[in-house]
């Protein structure tokens, strides 16, 4: 039986980190480390004055399942490994894939760089801007109450973006307020 080609499975890990550091360095990133600690691995970089953290949880070998009937345990086990590996590949090359996107929208002026990896700006205290607002929005939804963020936040909610006239809008927008924000 072969295995179907999965994108991504033909570069290693080692490559698609590899990747990820030319296209960091490419545009202007310094310090680019990569750390694993159990089946979690981490890279962190500085740009734009900033420092960034992304980490990645990779399959854990226990969580490979082959089915049932499996009696072999040299074979099972070298099959569970290929399995793992596998994944973690293509793990490393959908992170590879995600931040050039990222960094294609920077270059293309869309975005800037800390608003296209602003969950993963690491904060005075080292815990990123997700560690930070994530149990911040859990409350929020379990509440239905909108957050307070610093004093600006205590004030009147904002006003919804203006869209210019000349932008053409393919559907209709909903304002705040039929969307429960108001």
């Amino acid at each position: 039986m072969t295995i179907p080609y999965t994108r991504g499975d033909s570069f290693s890990g080692g490559d698609s980190r590899e990747h990820i550091k030319r296209a960091l360095v490419g545009y202007g990133a310094t310090d680019v480390l990569f750390s694993q600690r159990g089946h979690r691995s981490a890279i962190a970089f500085r740009g734009g004055g900033r420092q960034f953290r992304i980490v990645l949880a990779l399959s854990q070998s226990d969580e490979i399942s082959l089915g049932r009937g499996d009696t072999a345990e040299g074979p099972v086990r070298e099959a569970k490994a290929k399995l793992f590996e596998r994944a973690n590949r293509r793990s490393w090359h959908a992170l590879a894939l995600a931040i050039d996107a990222k960094l294609a929208a920077v270059a293309a002026g869309i975005s800037t760089l800390e608003s296209e990896f602003l969950a993963h700006v690491v904060l005075p205290g080292n815990r990123t801007v997700f560690d930070e607002l994530e149990p911040v929005i859990d409350s929020a939804y379990r509440s239905g109450r909108r957050p307070l963020f610093g004093d600006s936040a205590a004030s009147t909610p904002a006003a919804a973006p203006e869209i210019p006239a000349d932008v053409p809008v393919l559907h209709p927008v909903p304002g705040p307020a039929a969307l429960g924000w108001a």
